[in-house]
């Protein structure tokens, strides 16, 4: 899922993308109402836990409660990290920073990219310049396409990408 929110100027900017497991609309516990919009970018199950049942934890299931709470603080830091590594450097920097954060959890040589639109909204990018970035680590040799689509890669030098 990817968590949207508009600029002043009306452009859609993605400010935190979510990966199983991970918890969304914390905000709603202070202010009742949710600070961005969430839009699945492909399949997803959800689990929904009314706020009723969230103040209730506090009290019936302490245990419980703390371990969402550690989720939830969690959540922020990551959100943090998301946007300081992601927002400054170059365009190209930008670009293998979510390469390097995009990485399959699993086979971590590969990593998946979305739309570019969605990358350039992601990293105040125009599309044209994820687009040209993407192309510019294949040619020199950090990225190779492993499909038609242009959504999922292998990572053939890290170092490159951290440079």
């Amino acid at each position: 899922m990817k968590l949207v929110r508009a600029t002043v100027d009306g452009r859609q900017r993605i400010v935190r993308v979510l990966r199983p497991g991970d918890v969304i609309g914390l905000e709603a516990l202070v202010t009742g109402r949710y600070d961005s919009e969430a839009v699945a970018m492909v399949d997803v199950s959800v689990c929904r836990i009314p706020l009723s049942v969230i103040h209730q934890l506090s009290a019936y299931s302490p245990r419980l409660h703390l371990r969402l709470m550690q989720k939830w603080q969690q959540a922020l830091k990551d959100a943090d990290d998301w946007l300081a590594e992601l927002n400054f450097g170059s365009a190209r920097q930008r670009v293998a920073s979510l390469a390097l954060k995009m990485r399959d959890p699993e086979q971590s040589q590969f990593t998946a990219f979305f739309a570019r639109d969605d990358m350039g909204a992601m990293l105040d990018l125009k599309l044209e310049t994820v687009s040209r970035e993407i192309s510019g680590l294949i040619r020199d040799g950090a990225l190779k396409s492993c499909d038609k689509q242009g959504r999922r890669y292998e990572i053939l030098d890290e170092k490159m990408l951290l440079a």
